[in-house]
């Protein structure tokens, strides 16, 4: 150590524990670093994670909306098959109480006969 005292004037212990701090600087900045790109790591998965549970909530509502439309378009077609036989079941009976009403002997008088009244009640 004497030596290099004189070689830099006195200034050896100084330089020596400066370059003793500079390395300590060093170490703490570098695992300050590896700190920094852990949490960033960490982070980073959360949000992979966090996209991928979006991702499965969303398919899910997906799925679940086409479940619910299909099954809607179902009752529907079935629900207008109803009404279609209904209907034709109701245009039926009307041309039978039509058919009966022209050919009804009372058919011209000025009130309704009896035949007349039930066939109009009998239409619902």
């Amino acid at each position: 150590m004497k030596l290099l005292d004189t070689l830099t004037g006195g200034y050896a212990s100084l330089i020596v524990y400066g370059l003793a701090a500079l390395a300590v600087a060093a170490v703490l900045a570098w695992t300050y670093h590896l700190g920094g790109a852990h949490k960033e790591a960490v982070w980073s998965l959360k949000y992979e994670q966090r996209e991928v549970a979006i991702q499965a909530a969303t398919n899910a509502e997906i799925s679940r909306q086409a479940q619910a439309n299909a099954q809607a378009k179902a009752l529907e077609a079935q629900r207008i098959a109803q009404l279609e036989a209904e209907n034709a079941a109701l245009e039926q009976l009307i041309k039978e109480k039509s058919d009966e009403a022209d050919a009804d002997p009372d058919r011209d008088r000025v009130c309704l006969s009896g035949d007349a009244g039930l066939r109009i009640d009998s239409i619902h």
